[in-house]
């Protein structure tokens, strides 16, 4: 097999794998935002911003891979570590996404809900 197939299934895999994962994420944040906007639009606007986010940084991280390896044993090995790398990408950014979602959590102001009786 070709690095350029290596490159190619290296990026596929990072896409599947992030697809999956903000695939679960997506209704728990978009529920989160529109609590934290009070209006559907803005939740739209910031659940769309999140998740090119958390789909772009991974994808850049996965388009900086140059195989070097001499055999496909070792390519496979390579793409893992690179597979490996461009999740920690998807977890900085969920972290960066979630210190976000938390600092407005806590400090923005939101009207206080009817008790109900």
């Amino acid at each position: 097999m070709n690095t350029v197939l290596y490159f190619a299934l290296q990026i596929v895999l990072t896409i599947v794998i992030v697809g999956l994962i903000v695939g679960y994420l997506r209704p728990f944040l978009k529920r989160i935002l529109v609590d934290l906007c009070g209006a559907e639009e803005r939740a739209q606007f910031w659940t769309a911003f999140s998740n090119i986010l958390l789909f772009g940084l991974p994808l850049l991280f996965s388009l900086n891979f140059h195989p070097a390896a001499e055999n496909n044993e070792e390519l496979i090995f390579e793409i893992a570590g690179k597979i490996s790398g461009n999740l920690g990408a998807l977890l900085f950014a969920l972290i960066g996404v979630g210190v976000f979602v938390s600092f407005f959590a806590l400090f923005a102001p939101r009207t206080p809900k009817a008790e109900a009786k």
